[in-house]
């Protein structure tokens, strides 16, 4: 059973979904809920099905304000309404990816009735969002683990999980850019009306949940402010998730577009229309971790304001800066105008591709064809961690 909740998660997952239903061994069975079903946010599950995907269950859990209680609320009504379809489809395995509060609903389920976990993107931190935590809960929920770097699966290792749990695969994103069909420009200027040839920003930013102390509104308007000083760019906005304080983001949002021929705002551009537009980019402009994990390897710079992805390891084209609107435009005209840093993005490596050929799906799904599904892999025991000279061959 595969379970999606999010237009960014879903994107990351399709090829794993598309490797395992090709599997003549395995058989996915795909549920969606959260944001899928939610018309604020575009209603992605249609773009799972046009992908040819068969969406055996759905969850209608769709937040209706962004409140603690909001969310809570909607965990609350995805865990009980997950039960059944657990007790339905009788799935011999679970795989979840990433780190939000979603993923509580199955992983508890799946806990309750027997059945392994396998998690990717475990490992990774994210000082600034309560992210930071549900990621480690899940990890110690799982079963599996599919990191991305030698350096996350070390840090699961010191959590005490098993060694032989523990599997580098790379990013899901990176595999997208290398083998996926994402849009051409006609096809952009086609769907979304937005011109190909003018340089351009790709805009994403989600309310810090965890170190900021500042309400979502005034975030998002030091970043606005930014952004007026740039009229000559063409400025394409995504959604933010859905977490505490989004819907006034996404009104800020709102009130800075209308009006604005240069502003383009979207609800989603889906998977290959914002990795399609992501590569024409004079730079990724926000806190999305799509600026950290997929830029680097269209050699396009980020532009990564405040603490959300802090401690994620970043290659040399991420530009860290703080949420006021100087530091923000600073960082933007280094980005943009500095001749020497332009220059040193074509050589720029991705840490997230430890391989070199972006093959994570085909890394997984071995590993699900294969891994026994026996009572060895429920019960786990905790290891402490293995001295630093013996780390190396000890995770796989």
């Amino acid at each position: 059973m595969v379970f999606t909740a999010t237009r960014a998660e879903y994107g990351l997952l399709k090829p794993v979904i598309r490797r395992l239903a090709a599997s003549p061994h395995c058989e996915p069975i795909l549920v969606a809920g959260g944001d899928h079903l939610s018309e604020i946010k575009g209603h992605t599950i249609e773009e799972i099905i046009n992908d040819g995907f068969e969406v055996k269950d759905t969850i209608i859990n769709t937040c209706l304000g962004d409140t603690p209680v909001d969310i809570a609320k909607a965990i609350a009504l995805a865990t009980s309404k997950f039960a059944e379809i657990v007790a339905r489809q009788k799935p011999d395995l679970l795989l979840l990816l990433g780190d939000r509060y979603e993923l509580f609903a199955p992983a508890t389920c799946a806990l309750l009735y027997r059945i392994p976990i396998a998690h990717i993107g475990g490992g990774e931190t994210t000082f600034g969002v309560l992210d930071e935590q549900v990621r480690h809960a899940l990890t110690k929920m799982a079963h599996l683990h599919f990191v991305s770097t030698w350096e996350y699966g070390w840090r699961i290792r010191q959590m005490g999980e098993e060694a032989w749990r523990i599997f580098i695969v790379g990013a899901p994103g990176v595999e997208n850019i290398r083998r996926t069909d994402f849009m051409s420009p006609e096809e952009i200027y086609d769907k979304f009306d937005i011109n190909p040839a003018l340089p351009t920003l790709l805009i994403t930013y989600h309310p810090e949940t965890l170190t900021n102390t500042q309400e979502p509104v005034k975030q998002i308007k030091e970043l606005i402010a930014a952004l007026k000083e740039f009229p000559e760019y063409q400025q394409v906005i995504t959604y933010p998730g859905t977490e505490v304080g989004y819907l006034s983001v996404i009104e800020a949002w709102k009130e800075y577009a209308a009006g604005k021929s240069n502003v383009k705002l979207y609800p989603s551009l889906g998977s290959r229309g914002y990795l399609g537009m992501m590569r024409l980019a004079a730079a990724v402009v926000g806190n999305s971790s799509s600026g950290i994990i997929e830029a680097p390897s269209f050699h396009v710079p980020t532009v990564n304001i405040g603490d959300r992805q802090k401690g994620r390891i970043k290659a040399a084209s991420v530009i860290d800066v703080a949420g006021d609107k100087e530091s923000i435009v600073a960082s933007l005209n280094k980005a943009l105008k500095d001749q020497e840093f332009r220059r040193g993005l074509s050589n720029i490596t991705n840490p997230y591709d430890p391989y070199g050929d972006g093959d994570v799906s085909g890394r997984i799904v071995k590993v699900l064809r294969t891994i026994p599904l026996d009572r060895k892999l429920l019960e786990k025991h905790l290891e402490f961690p293995l001295p630093e000279e013996e780390r190396n061959y000890h995770v796989q």
